[in-house]
C-alpha cells in the first residue's frame, strides 16, 4: 500500500507541474478537441515509460552520455524551436474525416518527441530512480508497481485537464484560438532557447 499511495503521490505532483507538455496539452484539447488531446497525452505517456525503462537499465550511461553532453541540449533546443515555428505559421484547426487518422498519429509522435527531447524529464526520472533504488530500496517488481500507478494518475489528471479544456473551446472563437497556437509556439520557442544557452 506504501508504494502505492507514493506512485499516486508522484503523479500528482508531475500533474500540477506547469512544463511543456502542459500548454500544448490544453492547446491541442481546446483547439483539436478531447481525442486528439488523449492522442498527444499517450504519446507523452509512453515517451515517459521509455525513459524510466532505459534509466532503471542504463542509469549510468543515461547520465554520462545524455545528460552530461552538450550536444543533447542542443539537439533537444532545436527540436522545440522547430515545434514552436510549426504552432507559430502552420497550425490550423482541422477536424476532416479524412485526416483524422493521419492527425492523431501525428498528434502521438509530437507527445512523444517533445516530452523525451526534454532534458529536465530525464533528470527527474533519474532522480526518482535514484530514490527509489537508494532510499526506498525497491525491488524491480516494487519499481514497475511505482512506476505504474505515478504514470497512471499523470494521465488520469492528463485526461481530466483535456476533457474541461474541450467543453471551453465552443466557448472561444477562432481569433483567441489562434492567440492561443502563437502562446504555445512562443512558449515552445522559449524552451528551446533555454536549452540552447545551457
Amino acid at each position: 500500500m506504501e508504494i502505492l499511495l507514493r506512485g499516486i503521490f508522484t503523479g500528482l505532483l508531475l500533474s500540477i507541474f506547469v512544463g511543456a507538455t502542459f500548454f500544448v496539452l490544453i492547446e491541442t484539447s481546446m483547439t483539436r478537441g478531447f481525442r486528439a488531446a488523449i492522442w498527444f497525452d499517450m504519446g507523452v505517456v509512453l515517451s515517459d515509460a521509455t525513459v524510466i525503462t532505459a534509466v532503471y537499465f542504463f542509469a549510468s550511461w543515461i547520465n554520462r552520455t545524455i545528460v552530461s553532453n552538450e550536444y543533447f541540449n542542443l539537439a533537444g533546443g532545436l527540436v522545440f524551436i522547430g515545434f514552436g515555428m510549426n504552432y507559430i505559421f502552420s497550425r490550423r484547426k482541422n477536424d476532416a474525416e479524412s485526416v483524422i487518422k493521419k492527425r492523431n498519429m501525428r498528434l502521438f509522435l509530437n507527445g512523444y518527441i517533445i516530452n523525451i527531447m526534454n532534458p529536465s524529464v530525464i533528470l527527474f526520472w533519474l532522480g526518482t530512480m535514484a530514490l527509489t533504488l537508494s532510499k526506498f530500496g525497491y525491488t524491480g517488481r516494487e519499481i514497475f508497481i511505482y512506476y505504474s500507478f505515478t504514470l497512471l494518475t499523470m494521465a488520469s489528471f492528463d485526461f481530466a485537464k483535456a476533457y474541461f479544456s474541450s467543453r471551453l473551446s465552443n466557448l472561444i472563437h477562432s481569433r483567441v484560438l489562434r492567440i492561443f497556437y502563437i502562446a504555445s509556439g512562443l512558449i515552445m520557442i522559449g524552451l528551446g532557447v533555454y536549452f540552447l544557452m545551457k
